[in-house]
Formats: C-alpha cells, structure tokens, sequence
C-alpha cells in the first residue's frame, strides 16, 4: 500500500462515504490519490484552476505564518454549500488538497493531523 493510499484509507475511515477528492500537488501538476464515484467530471471541469489557486496560496504560507505568529501553518479552509475544500501548503509549491461533503460532521482536529502527517 503506497502512501497515498493510506492516506485515503484513513480519511475514509474519518469521513466516510463524504470523501469527495484527496490530491497532492507541486509546481507542475497533481496526482489525484482519490476521487468519489460522481464527482470525477466536475473535478475535470475545474482540477486546473483549483491547482494553479493552491500554488499561489502556498506562495503565501510564511506571510501568513508572520502576519498571524502562531506558528506553523497546517491547513486552510473553505466552507460552501456543498463541499469543505482543505488545503495543507506544505512548501511554496508543493502539498495536499482535501474535500468532504459540507454536511458531514468530522472530528476537524484528527482529520487535519492525519492529513498533515501524510506530507
């Protein structure tokens, strides 16, 4: 089992059936690790864009780790109406995109520290 593939393991234990996409990305691309039955054509639809907003966040990482002196950066979040996007900017350009069903409720600590782990 590659680390990819625990990682989803894990996350479905913690989310279930919400689990919509878990990707990992750098500089030049992404690797989608998973993707839900019926989601795979509006991800199509917007895997580009989503990628190039993640690098461009992970640009900002140690601004906001500055801004807010907190400490490290783990992750950031963005709730709509049907989906809770999570993202984990493990370098400039380099980390973990995560989305559950908005619905679903996780325990946000442990689902985040598996994720963060993962990288």
């Amino acid at each position: 089992m590659t680390r990819g593939d625990e990682l989803v393991a894990e996350l479905q234990q913690q989310a279930g059936d919400a689990l919509r996409v878990v990707a990992e990305y750098d500089r030049e691309g992404y690797e989608i690790r998973y993707v839900r039955e019926g989601v795979g054509a509006r991800l199509d639809n917007r895997a580009e864009a989503i990628h190039r907003n993640l690098v461009l966040e992970g640009i900002s990482r140690e601004h906001l780790e500055d801004l807010f002196d907190a400490g490290e950066l783990h992750c950031s979040m963005h709730r709509f109406d049907e989906v809770t996007a999570f993202h984990f900017a493990e370098r400039e350009y380099e980390g973990l995109f995560v989305s559950v069903d908005s619905d679903v409720d996780i325990p946000l600590a442990s689902f985040t520290d598996t994720c963060w782990r993962s990288l």
